[in-house]
């Protein structure tokens, strides 16, 4: 009798799946010790097969790939029309009410949702100047976060840069430039009423060595565009009345006219650093030129190519402009100003 109850629902399923799977499954039926689970899993496979599948899969029982029966996608009717038009005339109705919601501003609401405090999981930095009552009718409860921004290593690295940037946001705001008398006042550690290289961010450096003082603290007030600025007279300090005028100095590296100071206008020119570097290293004599027999050494040979390019009127020395301008060319960047030239250096 279970045997008969099982060929009834085998017979039940759809033809395709029938002649495919039919004889597969009465012989598990007729193997099985648990007859009464197959007739419940034959129910449940008549229920899938006639709801869900009946129109979605077919069986072909020709076309074979490797003896495995090839399925395809069945059912190409499309729904009626007449069926569609319920869902269009639903949704034209909504975005008629939608839109008339929003065209009437005396059924509007402005909520603004947010939160006064800046979340780490912010890509940038949110800063917020909102009120909790008056600008934010719904507020965000989050713990507060001490966000700030990475200080810049060169804001770091010079500190006279670290000094004006009170808010170390990596900008020289309008409010800091005015300020930037009494920034640098306290710089000045042994209050002699001046900036040397060394309060400005000179540290002493192995590689220089051997070289004269007065040459590198010349060298390094000059590549920085800040200290160049600062100190007018270019007498490698910034002298009592260049830190009063301190705030006119800076103003003049504002080259967008924003009133403010970001770090592509304080970084130094790459061809001018790379070329005081050289002029450090083989100007032995401190004049301002590499002449034929400061170009003898181990040190003069690592930059042959770029002196021997320098000079190109064969004059038979390169000036610190000569370098600027072979660098640059040679990077493809444009040539920048290189300042004053470095001159009475041996003192």
């Amino acid at each position: 009798m279970t045997r008969r109850l099982y060929i009834l629902l085998l017979q039940l399923h759809p033809r395709a799946f029938r002649e495919r799977f039919g004889d597969e499954m009465l012989g598990i039926f007729d193997e099985s010790a648990q007859k009464g689970s197959l007739v419940g899993d034959g129910l449940v496979s008549l229920f899938r097969q006639s709801m869900w599948r009946r129109r979605a899969i077919a069986f072909s029982r020709t076309a074979t790939a490797d003896g495995v029966p090839l399925f395809y996608s069945a059912g190409p009717e499309v729904p009626r029309a007449s069926a569609l038009m319920p869902g269009a005339l639903i949704t034209l109705v909504a975005f008629g009410l939608i839109c008339f919601v929003m065209s009437h501003r005396w059924r509007q609401m402005n909520l603004i949702v947010g939160s006064h405090h800046p979340s780490p999981s912010h890509l940038l930095g949110a800063h917020t100047d909102a009120q909790p009552v008056a600008d934010l009718p719904a507020e965000v409860k989050l713990d507060p976060y001490p966000f700030h921004p990475p200080v810049s290593p060169y804001f770091r690295f010079l500190v006279v840069l670290g000094a004006l940037d009170a808010d170390q946001d990596n900008v020289i705001s309008a409010a800091e430039i005015e300020n930037a008398p009494e920034a640098l006042w306290k710089l000045d550690r042994n209050h002699d009423g001046k900036l040397t290289a060394e309060e400005c961010g000179l540290k002493a450096d192995p590689s220089l060595d051997g070289l004269p003082l007065g040459r590198v603290r010349l060298a390094f007030m000059r590549v920085h565009p800040v200290l160049a600025a600062l100190d007018t007279n270019h007498d490698g300090e910034i002298s009592e009345s260049e830190i009063r005028n301190a705030a006119a100095a800076l103003r003049m590296l504002d080259s967008n006219g924003d009133g403010k100071l970001v770090e592509r206008e304080v970084l130094p020119d790459q061809a001018v650093l790379m070329a005081s570097n050289i002029m450090l290293a083989l100007d032995q004599n401190g004049d301002g030129r590499i002449t034929q027999d400061e170009r003898k050494g181990a040190i003069a040979a690592r930059f042959r190519d770029v002196l021997d390019r320098a000079d190109r009127n064969g004059k038979g020395y390169v000036m610190e402009e000569d370098l600027v301008y072979e660098i640059a060319r040679t990077r493809g960047s444009a040539v920048p100003r290189t300042g004053p030239v470095l001159k009475d250096a041996r003192k």
